[in-house]
């Protein structure tokens, strides 16, 4: 990202996130200037040059100085702004990101504590718990708006300990980076790369923008209306069952792990555009059928998909709905991994003996099969609800001292 390019050639699409940008599309582009034999031209065009950011001999000087004229004219960009996001990649993005930034860089990490009145190394530890390094201490970085989240995880530490609000500010960090993440790459393959690719900079730039002023603060609310949701639906989860509370989360839950068989190889023989799509169809159909049955998916690993739910029967089901639903979508042959029992429930994250039981039956599974344990098939076994179960001897599992007897769960 930092690896100065040539004056007026255009950004790599792996130079970096690029932002979003705003308003419509000037009526004339560069092509129709081209067309009509208008040479580039510019009021700022000896800055420019003075500056290194613009060379009149590359060969798409035309769209290059019209995105700097972007910039200085519409977005408000200095030129030492300019020089700045030119070296570190983020041309496309410099409207978007000072929109995103904007209200926000009144404070120093110092300023903004002493604004939210609270401990300057719990707010430092906060921050970085969050994912993030520590400002230098002339950054203005901050705005109210971390104030009031400073706020927030202090009003937190008045009810539990400091160390569980870092963990829960770990958890919440690395959530929504993730969501960022996808944003960010869903912005840059969908709408940098193809307009990029036919010179047309500046479109790329309005449309993060645009993406930036209007789309972005929805995205907030939208995080809102969902966490609301998932906060009443996993409340049901231990309330429908009576789990009783304890220091540690402990709950009995059915764990399952369902992968793509042969993935591994599959991808080395598979382009990337062909790779995309799989995945996506793999995420797609697991996640339907996982939701369907009222179960949740806990995470994804690459090929893999976790999922748990409160009913042992409902996990025998899913497991089973899930390789037949992916056969159907043309995938390659699933196989799943399923234990049911105590299971440590921390910072959105599942652990135990449970946990690594369907980890490592599913490891063991043929494809196109799902395995089980026998304190599942035992607790089952008289219970007609579509699905039986054929044993399958004892199996040697990693991490376990004991050989595990082993099921194959079949429909009936």
């Amino acid at each position: 990202m930092s690896e100065r390019r040539e004056a007026g050639t255009p950004p790599s699409s792996e130079r970096g996130p690029s932002g979003p940008a705003a308003q419509p599309p000037r009526a004339e582009n560069v092509s129709e200037r081209r067309e009509a034999g208008t040479p580039p031209s510019s009021e700022y065009l000896e800055d420019f040059v003075a500056a290194g950011v613009y060379d009149a001999d590359a060969p798409n000087a035309a769209a290059w100085l019209e995105l700097l004229d972007f910039l200085v004219d519409e977005v408000g960009a200095s030129i030492p702004e300019i020089v700045h996001a030119c070296e570190h990649g983020g041309e496309f993005s410099l409207g978007a990101f000072r929109t995103l930034s904007a209200g926000r860089d009144r404070f120093t990490l110092s300023e903004a504590v002493t604004q939210a009145a609270i401990d300057a190394d719990f707010a430092l530890q906060l921050w970085r718990s969050a994912g993030f390094p520590e400002p230098r201490s002339f950054e203005r970085r901050f705005g109210p708006a971390d104030v009031e989240m400073f706020r927030l995880f202090e009003m937190l530490a008045g009810f539990v300990q400091r160390e569980l609000v870092l963990q829960l500010a770990r958890t919440m960090g690395e959530a929504v980076s993730r969501i960022a993440d996808a944003e960010v790459a869903l912005l840059r393959s969908n709408i940098e790369a193809p307009l990029a690719v036919s010179n047309r900079y500046v479109d790329v730039a309005r449309t993060y923008m645009q993406v930036a002023a209007e789309l972005f603060p929805r995205v907030a609310e939208a995080l809102d209306t969902l966490h609301r949701h998932h906060l009443l639906a996993i409340g049901r989860r231990y309330s429908e069952v009576g789990a009783p509370t304890s220091a540690l989360n402990v709950v009995q839950l059915a764990v399952g792990f369902a992968d793509l068989a042969g993935f591994t190889g599959l991808s080395s023989q598979l382009d990337v555009s062909d790779l995309a799509l799989m995945i996506a169809r793999f995420e797609a159909t697991t996640g339907d059928v996982v939701t369907s049955a009222g179960a949740s998916v806990v995470k994804r690993i690459g090929d893999a998909v976790m999922y748990v739910s409160n009913a042992p029967g409902v996990g025998c089901a899913l497991s089973l709905d899930l390789i037949e639903a992916c056969a159907a979508a043309g995938l390659p042959k699933l196989r799943v991994g399923l234990a049911f029992g105590d299971v440590m429930v921390r910072q959105g994250d599942f652990y135990g003996p449970t946990v690594n039981l369907a980890a490592r039956l599913v490891a063991a599974a043929e494809p196109g099969t799902a395995l089980t344990d026998r304190q599942l098939y035992e607790r089952l076994v008289r219970v007609r609800l579509g699905y039986t179960f054929a044993p399958v001897g004892r199996l040697t599992l990693a991490g376990f001292s004991e050989t595990v007897e082993a099921y194959q769960l079949l429909r009936s």
